[in-house]
């Protein structure tokens, strides 16, 4: 049974920390600087004890996590600095921050990686298989990684297997799939408000045909998912959807842009070169 400790008591820290204490890894440590914050952690694992001295968290373990935000990196690994780290693993879960940040540790003798986990927490979650089929991003020393992958075998997850330097672009590809999509609802959240529906019956009027779409991406691909008036070359719709957004700038520039890479995919998909063309010529136009 391998020993871990947690440094950082925030969502991902403590939704990770009760996964790996279910599938039997000993929790030594809970550290955080909020007190409030390590006793709210050790109440949902049930496990561990709390403190705010990082080092004594870091040198009780064999493997050590730290989930504090990206910002703050850095000076965990300062706080960890003399320290003899030998036969030790140190993983940080930023998804924007390489290992390249967690060398000095390195230098102590600490085998070192970034393990991200490629999933939303908008709250902390108490479900210990919240990491059940996501994969994670890893990066770092060799034996780190496969630390890693044992690790997220054990959670019964994948791996992304990436370098340093394409970190920033498989952030932004995870945010970009993640947070845009929230933006994006947030629109059709305030469209729906016009027709009189507030947001939880807009929720349950778009979800069904949500939870379709992202199924026909997984068994079918991007590009033969789309659908809808780009895709049909229907300039009567499209004409209508502006005149609707002609009061909301903003909205219609989203969606004159948004509109222009649908229809680069309607043109893979055999649009006409006459439908892309007057197509193009209605959406660019202002």
């Amino acid at each position: 049974m391998k020993s871990f400790s947690i440094i950082g008591a925030g969502k991902v820290g403590t939704s990770l920390g009760l996964a790996l204490v279910s599938k039997g890894f000993k929790l030594k440590y809970i550290s955080d600087c909020n007190p409030d914050a390590r006793r709210q952690a050790r109440r949902v694992i049930k496990k561990g004890q709390t403190t705010g001295d990082n080092r004594l968290a870091t040198k009780a373990a064999e493997i050590n996590f730290i989930c504090v935000p990206d910002g703050s990196i850095r000076n965990v690994v300062k706080e960890l600095s003399n320290l003899d780290l030998g036969g030790h693993y140190v993983f940080h879960t930023s998804g924007a921050v390489s290992s390249r940040v967690l060398r000095p540790l390195a230098r102590q003798g600490a085998q070192v990686a970034s393990f991200h986990p490629v999933q939303t927490f908008a709250t902390t979650c108490h479900d210990p298989d919240i990491f059940r089929g996501i994969f994670f991003g890893l990066e770092g020393d060799e034996k780190a990684i496969e630390l890693g992958r044992s690790l997220a075998e054990k959670l019964q997850s994948g791996v992304i297997l990436i370098s340093p330097a394409n970190k920033p672009l498989y952030h932004l590809a995870c945010s970009m799939a993640s947070n845009f999509m929230v933006v994006l609802l947030a629109e059709v959240k305030d469209l729906f408000e016009l027709l009189g529906l507030d947001e939880k019956a807009c929720l349950e009027v778009i979800y069904p045909l949500l939870s379709r779409t992202l199924l026909n991406v997984k068994e079918l691909g991007c590009e033969q998912s789309l659908t809808g008036p780009i895709l049909r070359g229907d300039l009567k719709t499209v004409k209508e959807h502006l005149r609707a957004l002609s009061a909301q700038p903003d909205l219609e520039k989203l969606y004159r842009l948004m509109s222009l890479e649908a229809l680069k995919v309607a043109e893979k998909r055999g649009l006409s070169v006459s439908k892309v063309k007057a197509l193009k010529h209605l959406l660019v136009q202002k």
